[in-house]
């Protein structure tokens, strides 16, 4: 199985948490302390290369920028390099604004609680940021019709999430707090789901990529002893990247 499913069959069983899903505010409150410490991290590792790779095809020069899921601002760096107008924050947790405001104290960021974004007007922004998150989010419908609604026409969507394949397969989105292991509530949605959600918006799909367990990452799991698990997951698809424009 999956590099994370094999780590999550090797921790310990005694940790109040393990035994079920809990929802993601309450899982990022406790994540975010250690969230920035991640050195090693494959699912981050991926997503830095498919969100580049995106990126690269997107102009952020003057233009109003909502990353929905912001968490501590990893990209945010990245992101202001390239001058945009306006950059804005959506989040679950509040600890996680907490360690974003610490890197960046003037930042514009608020708490989401229903994937309702009430601070923005329709039609305000030019490009939406979902990197890791849409697992999260019961009603994804629900959601690409705020993101429509606030997105200018021929704005950009990019989206990034664990590739369904592995998730079918068992990998689960969790991590290591005091030493146990908590697991994350999430959904499983379906690329054709979202392509399908997308259409319905009027969204056209421009760029289409994802990572699997190949011999390019092979070197993390040597570091955890696990080649095993590298064997069985080899080929398995683990993250997708897609950009939409509204057109």
């Amino acid at each position: 199985m999956s590099l994370l499913t094999t780590i999550r069959r090797k921790l310990l069983n005694n940790f109040p948490f393990r035994k079920k899903n809990i929802d993601p505010s309450t899982a990022y409150n406790l994540w975010a302390s250690t969230y920035d410490q991640q050195t090693d991290n494959l699912i981050i590792y991926l997503n830095d290369i498919i969100f580049n790779q995106l990126l690269d095809s997107v102009a952020f020069e003057g233009k109003v920028v909502v990353d929905i899921g912001c968490g501590t601002g990893s990209h945010w760096g990245k992101i202001l390099s390239k001058n945009p107008s306006e950059l804005i924050g959506f989040e679950v947790s509040e600890q996680m604004l907490v360690k974003l405001y610490e890197k960046y104290p003037k930042a514009k960021a608020y708490i989401s609680k229903d994937n309702q974004l009430r601070e923005l007007q329709n039609n305000s922004c030019d490009l939406i940021i979902s990197t890791l998150v849409i697992g999260y989010i019961k009603s994804i419908s629900d959601v690409f019709g705020e993101w429509d609604r606030i997105l200018k026409k021929d704005g950009d969507i990019i989206i990034t999430d664990f590739h369904p394949a592995a998730v079918e397969k068992g990998a689960t989105r969790s991590f290591k707090h005091e030493g146990q292991e908590v697991l994350i509530k999430n959904y499983l949605h379906t690329l054709d789901k979202i392509r399908t959600l997308a259409k319905e918006s009027g969204w056209k799909e421009i760029e289409f990529t994802q990572k699997k367990v190949d011999e390019r990452i092979r070197f993390f799991y040597e570091k955890l002893n696990m080649l095993h698990a590298f064997e069985n997951s080899f080929g398995t698809l683990l993250l997708y990247g897609i950009h939409f424009k509204k057109s």
